[in-house]
């Protein structure tokens, strides 16, 4: 071996030796920052130690930082921005979109309110973004999204206190303009290419407003649980309001509803499976 050349394998070996280290700080480190704080340190502890099974030494030290950070006194560990990681095409308006209903439930109080929970929720969002990024592993990918999907509206119902009784829905009314109709899949808020193609024609329609108004509605079939089709017609909409976004729809512009089994296209019995129902009205209209 000549010089060159072992001087390049000394230092492959040295960072070798390096990588995966922060996983013994991390363990090595107390826990001294609130119910918040200490139960997120766990979390980041435990994904540090999967990632350093599996070799992914860069992820693991990444975890553990986060993990030490987040169980010192007076510690902060924000939400990562979804460019903080690169996602496989088609991705990060999901990814956008619960990143976003995580700030807005935290925001509401739910670190204080349900610490438990939101730590597991933040966990669960960066177990989710890490192991998209990575690509490699499809059921990962799905427990970490199904997770945090059960964690959300947990966190919601936390930070609400208790429920008030419940009106009768009203269904909300069309601006006068154009409505624009999503379909999904079966328990889904992918959205698909047609979808995508509705979406780019609706935002482009509410540049023709000067003073533009979106109601996005989201509905589900009648196939399953009441609240769960109630959370999918939510998140449903939430996709495509953020899909909106992206292609320079306003925020402010932007009113969601999500009405679950009410309101059908198609009149069904219950438990029904009925493709037109499972939908989200984009209504488009203004000044």
């Amino acid at each position: 071996m000549n010089k060159k050349a072992f001087l390049a394998a000394a230092a492959m070996l040295a960072l070798t030796a390096c990588a995966g280290q922060e996983l013994g700080n991390a363990r090595s480190a107390g826990m001294d920052n609130g119910d918040f704080g200490n139960a997120l340190s766990a979390g980041y502890l435990r994904l540090a130690q999967a990632e350093y099974a599996e070799s992914d030494y860069a992820d693991s030290d990444y975890f553990a930082t986060r993990s030490i950070q987040a169980g010192t006194k007076g510690g902060t560990v924000d939400l990562p921005a979804i460019e903080s990681r690169t996602f496989p095409k088609g991705d990060a308006i999901y990814v956008a979109t619960a990143r976003n209903e995580l700030e807005e439930v935290f925001n509401a109080g739910a670190r204080e309110k349900a610490p438990q929970l939101a730590a597991a929720a933040q966990v669960s969002y960066e177990c989710w973004i890490q192991e998209l990024e990575e690509n490699t592993q499809p059921a990962h990918i799905a427990a970490c999204q199904d997770q945090l999907d059960g964690l959300i509206p947990a966190l919601r119902t936390a930070v609400a206190g208790a429920p008030k009784k419940k009106a009768k829905p009203t269904k909300a009314k069309p601006t006068k303009g154009k409505t624009f109709q999503v379909l999904f899949g079966t328990g889904s808020a992918k959205l698909d290419d047609s979808a995508n193609k509705l979406i780019v024609d609706a935002a482009a329609y509410a540049k023709k407003f000067k003073d533009v108004r979106v109601v996005v509605s989201g509905y589900t079939d009648s196939a399953g649980s009441a609240s769960g089709n109630l959370a999918i017609s939510e998140r449903r909409a939430a996709v495509v309001a953020a899909a909106l976004r992206i292609r320079g729809v306003s925020r402010t512009a932007i009113k969601t509803n999500g009405f679950g089994e009410d309101f059908p296209a198609v009149r069904t019995g219950d438990g029904a499976s009925e493709p037109k129902n499972r939908r989200v009205d984009i209504a488009v209209g203004g000044k």
